[in-house]
């Protein structure tokens, strides 16, 4: 009989991969760390659960189950650790090795421990990669100088005299490639492979397990190469391109043997079908050069000449100890294995909030598998053939064709349609591509001529659109020829955020969707333009959202390396990434500086990672580059001081006729806020003279900040502006408590001669509503964010010329011209933050989860009567739901349902629902917990605290399943 109250582990991650959902998993440190979750049959009965005790198992995996080797025993340790839990054993993790893990726990509400996890199989690579492939002089980087060599084959034989213990496979093509053995595409949907870096400092390696893959007799392997971003196309660059190849595949043998096969001057290449290809100008293919067989043992090839490739340089400067390094984190997909689920999307039974609360989103779904159909087709007035997928993204289109043999097809892709003639109302119904600038952004196919039909899929190009256009297509189309998938790197969606305000709701679908089609290996800014880039700015004023929403340690990991292999050795920082710091290369030098507010990206990401995922070690990873980035700013602020600091794009894009604020403010402000930053990694880390050193410099710009930038004679900052107030009640201690009070009643009074709109740039909009709710003006907040007219959020998806699904880079997008205009840009998703944070009232930022959600006056609490929230931590699934709605509970009153994973602890905080209330009781599960009128603790063991200056109250619980009631008078 199974006992009801043992628990069972589910999530296991190893070095923050997520094991459910990663085949081929490569652990890259010999001393890794794990994580898992702990499920109760019950939650709602059994609470307060608690890991008393866990064991960990590690074996090495040898040729045969039974062969099978203990590495590590941890044996029983008394901890309650189920995060981050190191691997301790007497000696690291070999390399290429493979080894299996189980683990298994204890907990308060059991005498017996959980069941063993199933083994979970991993592998080391090659730790030192670089070493390891620059130590084999026949080893080369292939390719063309003279032809387009993207198609390159080697054929190898395998002897039957052994079985084959494993067969590894290391391979980097720039700029992009894609990967065959014996016929088939190695992982199918993993696209625009590798991640895109700064080639000549780090260049990207991924590693493939074909072991399974390759038989005894003839094999072959095919690598496809695309231009990607190592071409001259693309950026500029002359040093980059053409495509070239590096690959090696070990296969030991249960003997011992071993056969290596390496990329050298034996392989044949020729052009493919793919006569041009560019990121931002799309691809040419043309079917009649396909060779269905190219990438098996013996083909033969009668119509093209297949020749030998040229050894090409190596993309790395040696000088600048550029190096190979192996990709560690989730590739670009397309379509249903891009996007992963930790959150039910479209499951309300746990909260309050019910189908007739929710209007219909515009736009598509996420949970619809990655795929999406057009929602409508027309012909244009210019006779084209355009549909419209109904949702922004980023992605290309699957298109069915039948026609004869060399009949070519044009396909042009688009964010928005061109806007109707002013004289008579009336649209042409074509796609707008202005604002594409100087990306083509179109797809050329040429037909093969297959009897029954043929698909064409772009394979080294992405878009970013809503519509495509079908310029003289060979047969008539219907809405089931075209098929789109949605592109982004791997990640999974771990935060589900829903309520009564339908603003708000169509607010958090664009982000979703806007903060997906930027994630491509790099935080871009757009998806459509010439472009594309990873700002900095728009990374560190995203992050925070970006975290609450998707699980993405590796890819935000990835970009902080990034960022330090351009740090230049004085510690500045560029505005985007990556640069490629190389004095051969062209203006190299002019994306540097940083302004500080994009510079901030290294000490803001770090930070906002360590939050997220408690984890110390991205804290100590970059520390040092960020003392160095820190100092660097001080060196420039010993010179201009705080009045004349350094500034670049300052808070960027305004809503016109509005203009910026003091830029030395706004510099001013990233300075602070990386140094503010900095003290409390020092004071995570144990630096305590760091800690005294920076904290005494903060000191001392707080109060030049306050000495600069106030203007005593009309009590406010700078000029007046939002952005000015904002930024400075955003930095802890610069506004003085004698006059904080008239600088928030300056914003506030301005938002309201602006008839309540916002006048804030990114810098400043990132800030503005966390300010409002902090500082008593909460329903000012919501009622920003519910504006429905112009400047606004709302205003996006509430005009007479485009309805948004994604979030646009200008706030007057319509009205203004194509040059700098993108449709589906983030920097302004930073809001999302705040829907968490301080809507849900989730913040992870300690030991101990807080709950407390920012409520509505009694008077506005119909512009959010019902909130669902789910946040899947590292410990499990967070649920908040609340409800004001008085069919569920009477006025001045709170129905609150919260869900603690087990492990973990929780403060919930109740705020007055109007100014000067008190708390009459709190009740959960129908019984009073505590009373106004019996002011002592009963028996139903919560521990609950007032603050008698705010009323606010907190209850302490552990663990479970909890559904409250707040009374107020």
């Amino acid at each position: 009989m199974v006992n009801a109250r043992r628990p069972s582990l589910f999530d296991v991650r190893i070095d923050h991969y997520k094991v459910e959902t990663t085949q081929d998993l490569i652990i890259n440190i010999p001393r890794p760390r794990f994580s898992w979750k702990i499920r109760v049959l019950n939650n709602v009965s059994q609470r307060n659960v608690q890991q008393t005790v866990y064991r960990m198992q590690i074996q090495s995996i040898k040729i045969t189950q039974r062969d099978n080797q203990f590495v590590w025993d941890s044996e029983c340790v008394v901890s309650s650790q189920s995060i981050h839990v190191p691997y301790t054993g007497q000696n690291d993790l070999l390399p290429s090795t493979y080894y299996r893990f189980r683990v298994r726990v204890w907990t308060t509400n059991s005498e017996e421990p959980s069941e063993w996890t199933d083994w979970i199989q991993f592998r080391t690579p090659v730790f030192n990669l670089h070493e390891y492939l620059t130590k084999y002089n026949a080893l080369l980087w292939i390719g063309s100088t003279q032809i387009n060599m993207n198609e390159l084959r080697k054929e190898f034989m395998i002897p039957n005299s052994s079985p084959i213990k494993s067969a590894i496979a290391y391979i980097c093509g720039l700029g992009y490639y894609e990967f065959y053995v014996n016929g088939n595409k190695v992982d199918p949907s993993r696209k625009l492979d590798p991640g895109w870096t700064s080639y000549e400092q780090r260049t990207l390696v991924a590693s493939f397990d074909l072991t399974a893959n390759i038989t005894a007799g003839m094999n072959a392997v095919g690598v496809r190469l695309g231009n990607g971003w190592y071409s001259p196309e693309q950026h500029g660059k002359s040093g980059y391109g053409p495509p070239r190849l590096i690959f090696i595949l070990s296969i030991i043998f249960e003997n011992g043997n071993e056969i290596q096969v390496l990329s050298d001057q034996t392989w044949t290449g020729r052009e493919g079908s793919v006569k041009h290809d560019s990121i931002y100008n799309g691809e040419i293919y043309d079917s009649r050069n396909d060779r269905p067989n190219w990438t098996r043992a013996g083909f033969n090839d009668s119509l093209s000449a297949w020749i030998m490739p040229e050894s090409m340089p190596s993309p790395l400067n040696s000088s600048r100890n550029g190096s190979l390094v192996l990709q560690d984190m989730l590739p670009i997909r397309a379509g249903s294995n891009a996007l992963h689920f930790e959150v039910m999307t479209d499951n309300q039974q746990q909260g309050y909030l019910n189908l007739k609360d929710i209007d219909a989103i515009k736009g598509a779904k996420l949970t619809d598998g990655g795929i999406l159909k057009p929602v409508a087709m027309w012909t244009s007035d210019s006779g084209v053939e355009t549909f419209d997928l109904g949702q922004n993204i980023a992605g290309w289109c699957r298109l069915k064709f039948h026609g004869p043999r060399g009949f070519g097809v044009y396909i042009r892709y688009g964010e928005v349609l061109t806007q109707p003639v002013v004289s008579n109302n009336l649209s042409t119904r074509n796609i707008y591509t202005e604002n594409l600038r100087d990306a083509i952004a179109s797809d050329t196919y040429v037909l093969r001529g297959d009897p029954v039909s043929e698909i064409y899929e772009p394979i080294f190009t992405i878009h970013g659109f809503r519509y495509l256009s079908i310029f003289g297509p060979p047969n008539e189309l219907t809405l089931d020829d075209v098929e789109c998938p949605f592109v982004h790197s791997e990640t999974t969606l771990k935060g589900h955020f829903s309520t009564t305000n339908q603003i708000v709701n169509q607010i958090q679908h664009n982000i979703l969707w806007t903060q997906l089609s930027n994630l491509m290996s790099v935080p871009t800014d757009c998806t459509q333009r010439d472009e594309r880039r990873g700002w900095m700015g728009d990374a560190s004023l995203t992050v925070d959202e970006a975290l609450y929403n998707f699980d993405l340690i590796k890819f935000y990991r990835n970009f902080l390396n990034m960022i330090v292999d351009d740090q230049l050795a004085n510690g500045e920082l560029p505005d985007f990434l990556p640069v490629g710091n190389n004095p051969s290369k062209p203006n190299w030098r002019s994306n540097y500086p940083a302004d500080p507010n994009w510079g901030s990206a290294l000490p803001t990401i770090t930070w906002q990672v360590y939050r997220h995922y408690s984890d110390v070690q991205t804290l100590e990873d970059y520390y040092d580059h960020i003392v160095a980035y820190v100092k660097y700013l001080h060196d420039i602020y010993n010179t201009t001081g705080l009045a004349n600091f350094t500034v670049r794009f300052g808070d960027w894009v305004p809503p016109p006729p509005e203009l910026m604020t003091n830029g030395s403010l706004i510099g001013s402000f990233g300075f602070l806020h990386d140094v503010n930053l900095l003290i409390n990694m020092s004071q995570v880390l144990g630096k305590k003279e760091d800690t005294e050193i920076y904290s005494t410099l903060y000191q001392k710009l707080a109060e030049e900040f306050h000495q600069v930038f106030y203007n005593t004679s009309w009590n406010f900052y700078a000029d007046g502006k939002q952005a000015a107030q904002v930024l400075a009640l955003a930095l802890p201690g610069v506004v003085p408590a004698n006059v904080r009070d008239t600088v928030i009643n300056q914003l506030v009074t301005d938002i309201n001669q602006k008839d309540n709109h916002v006048t804030t740039g990114i810098v400043s909009t990132a800030q503005i509503y966390p300010i409002l709710s902090d500082n008593g003006h909460h329903d000012l907040a919501l009622e920003l964010i519910s504006s429905t007219t112009y400047p606004s959020y709302g205003y996006m998806f509430n005009n007479p010329y485009e309805n948004a699904t994604t979030t646009w880079e200008l706030w007057n997008t319509p009205l203004t011209g194509p040059a700098m205009n993108s449709r589906n840009q983030a920097m302004y998703s930073s809001v999302g933050a705040w829907f968490y944070s301080h809507l849900a009232g989730i913040d992870l930022s300690s030991n101990m989860i807080t709950i407390r959600p920012r409520m509505a006056s009694e008077t506005k609490k119909h512009l959010m009567s019902k909130l669902d929230c789910q946040l899947s931590t590292l410990y499990g699934l967070v649920l908040v739901s609340y409800t004001r709605d008085e069919r569920d509970t009477i006025s001045n009153s709170i129905l609150l349902r919260v869900t603690i994973p087990p492990n973990a602890q929780a403060r919930i905080m109740f705020e007055p629902l109007f100014v000067g209330g008190q708390c009459k009781a709190l009740i959960e599960g129908n019984k009073v917990i505590w009373s106004s009128d019996v002011n002592t603790m009963n028996d139903q063991g919560f521990s609950i605290e007032k603050d008698s200056t705010t009323g606010l109250m907190t209850v302490h619980i552990g663990s479970g399943q909890y559904e409250f009631q707040a009374l107020w008078q």
